[in-house]
């Protein structure tokens, strides 16, 4: 039987473990700065950051944008020391069960073990790559554009809708207007 686990937003006394963690999942490209999280937690209403947490202890972290058509996983991650025991896996099926919208998700090409190791996650859960070319914007000036994948619960509507998804990220996640050099 898979354990249920709490999603549920973030309490300032609960941020310096998630931040903890957030820095040393991600790169620092593929992260907010500190002034980019503060705009984002108190300025974008379909932004939710969400601590997870087993039994009332921290496993991990769970970021998404709720927009009209789709629902976008910003970061997630689980502690170094809950993961290889299933729990990413029962969390996303959570996760997947409480949203009635297509999910989609970045995730880096497979150019290593870990991209590849994270792409086949995605797709155990039932995730599919959309065969067009991204790129990820930037979230803070002098940081690089990087290639990258989008995945989703819905390979149909992204599919058809692939401009649509990647203009509303640009827009709205990354505040990035491709015509511009920012």
């Amino acid at each position: 039987m898979t354990a249920l686990f709490k999603i549920e937003n973030i309490y300032s006394r609960d941020f310096e473990e998630l931040y903890s963690l957030y820095t040393h999942a991600f790169p620092i490209f593929q992260r907010r700065s500190w002034a980019g999280i503060e705009q984002v937690f108190n300025k974008k209403p379909n932004f939710s950051c969400n601590i997870i947490k087993q039994d009332d202890v921290f496993v991990g972290l769970l970021s998404y944008w709720t927009f009209d058509k789709f629902v976008y996983i910003e970061h997630f991650a689980i502690h170094p020391n809950f993961q290889n025991k299933g729990i990413g896996s029962d969390v996303m099926k959570q996760f997947m069960q409480q949203i009635s919208l297509p999910i989609v998700i970045e995730t880096e090409t497979p150019r290593n073990i870990q991209a590849n190791q994270r792409i086949n996650f995605y797709e155990r859960l039932g995730f599919y790559i959309i065969p067009e070319f991204y790129m990820q914007p930037p979230y803070d000036n002098g940081q690089v554009i990087l290639s990258m994948l989008i995945m989703t619960t819905d390979y149909h509507f992204v599919s058809k809708h692939f401009q649509q998804v990647k203009n509303t990220l640009y827009k709205e996640v990354y505040k990035y207007d491709p015509k511009k050099k920012k």
